[in-house]
């Protein structure tokens, strides 16, 4: 019974031995696995890296050139709001002048006006006078109402 005791241990030792040596190479395949598929995981991160670094400086780029034409629109901006607040001034002063001479000239124009009627009241008043005249028979002292006598005859 001994030796079948023995045997029995022998036996389990070696299979345990073999069991164990398995179980070991499992374990270190399993390692080679995933160490294999950490190298994966980190070169793949290390591309995304490289990636994100290389849009990264593509957005600062843009972001940079973006910054640049704001700063240069809002400088065309303010350039264009003084040169139209110096159009409006402009246009106001035109206006106040356009605005005075319409006074002046509306001035003259009422001057002229009376200028006009007092010369037709004068030119009624003369042609009343003449018509008055004209109808006493022209009765002035030394002035002859013998027309026929200054015109030369026509015979």
């Amino acid at each position: 019974m001994e030796w079948l005791q023995e045997h029995m241990q022998n036996h389990l030792t070696k299979k345990t031995i073999a069991d164990d040596l398995e179980l070991l190479k499992l374990a270190a395949e399993a390692m080679r696995r995933n160490d294999h598929c950490k190298a994966e995981s980190e070169a793949r991160a290390q591309i995304m890296v490289t990636h994100a670094q290389e849009e990264l400086k593509i957005v600062e780029r843009l972001l940079q050139a973006s910054e640049t034409a704001r700063i240069e629109a809002e400088r065309e901006m303010q350039k264009s709001k003084i040169r139209l607040e110096e159009a409006q001034s402009l246009f106001e002063a035109r206006a106040e002048m356009a605005e005075q001479e319409r006074t002046a000239i509306n001035l003259r124009v009422k001057a002229a006006e009376q200028r006009a009627k007092e010369a037709e009241e004068g030119l009624q008043r003369f042609q009343t006078a003449l018509r008055s005249l004209i109808r006493r028979g022209l009765d002035l002292p030394g002035f002859a109402l013998n027309m026929s006598a200054d015109q030369p005859s026509a015979s």
